[in-house]
């Protein structure tokens, strides 16, 4: 019988230790590779692409611009639209509206109301559309310009487009024809809520929608929400 030495114990506990740890070492590299390899499926199979009006699919890096849509299909094939032949932006299964539009801009920004010759920005854009409520009588939608300014879109069973709410901020600017005209220096602010009418005249002939319940929306997401979500519900 052969007993063994200190030193030789000591070589196989260095050994077992060694081998454990490579072992683990290794098990660590399968996962993180593992991990990488399912990242890389995962963006292989994300699909980003435009929907024109008349129903084709265009698959690419996708660049929606002030009036264009542009289609990067390979380095060397980029196809431009005009951005209203475009219906839909789709990205890793998120759908946006594209809407080409004369939108009508305004601000919060009481300074910059009250500088001189200050007028609200009117010009012809495309904006991206993140629907919040759809597929009913009346659907609400929200977007931002390059300002990062939200806006806010009805659209009615009847409406072949989404319509902006209008809203502005500022001086003495009665009606829409007003916008993009520098506003006459107030020592007050005025809330324009335009909206009011739009959202009555849409929903005017709901017995169960009353002009105190318009005039008391804001210009925000929850208030809209849960103002058209009850027109949805009582007004069939």
């Amino acid at each position: 019988m052969i007993i063994p030495r200190k030193a030789d114990k000591i070589i196989s506990f260095k050994t077992k230790r060694l081998t454990w740890l490579y072992k683990n070492h290794l098990m660590k590299i399968t996962i993180l590779a593992a991990g990488l390899l399912f990242s890389a499926g995962v963006l292989a199979q994300s699909k980003e692409y435009i929907v024109k009006q008349n129903g084709d699919t265009i698959t690419g890096e996708v660049k929606i611009l002030a009036k264009q849509a542009r289609v990067i299909r390979a380095p060397a094939d980029t196809v431009i639209f005009n951005s209203e032949d475009v219906l839909l932006f789709v990205k890793n299964n998120t759908v946006k509206t594209v809407l080409r539009l004369m939108l009508y801009g305004y601000t919060d920004n009481i300074l910059e109301i009250q500088s001189s010759n200050y007028s609200n920005p009117v010009y012809d854009t495309t904006i991206l559309l993140t629907p919040i409520i759809s597929g009913e009588r009346l659907n609400l939608f929200s977007g931002k310009d390059k300002r990062r300014v939200v806006y806010f879109f009805v659209q009615g069973d009847v409406d072949s487009l989404p319509i902006q709410l209008l809203y502005s901020v500022g001086g003495d600017m009665p009606e829409k024809g007003s916008w993009g005209h520098p506003y006459q220096y107030v020592d007050y602010v005025t809330h324009h809520r335009i909206f009011e009418n739009q959202l009555w005249e849409m929903t005017k002939d709901c017995q169960y929608i009353s002009g105190v319940n318009i005039q008391a929306l804001d210009y925000r997401e929850p208030s809209f929400k849960a103002f058209i979500k009850r027109f949805n519900k009582l007004c069939k």
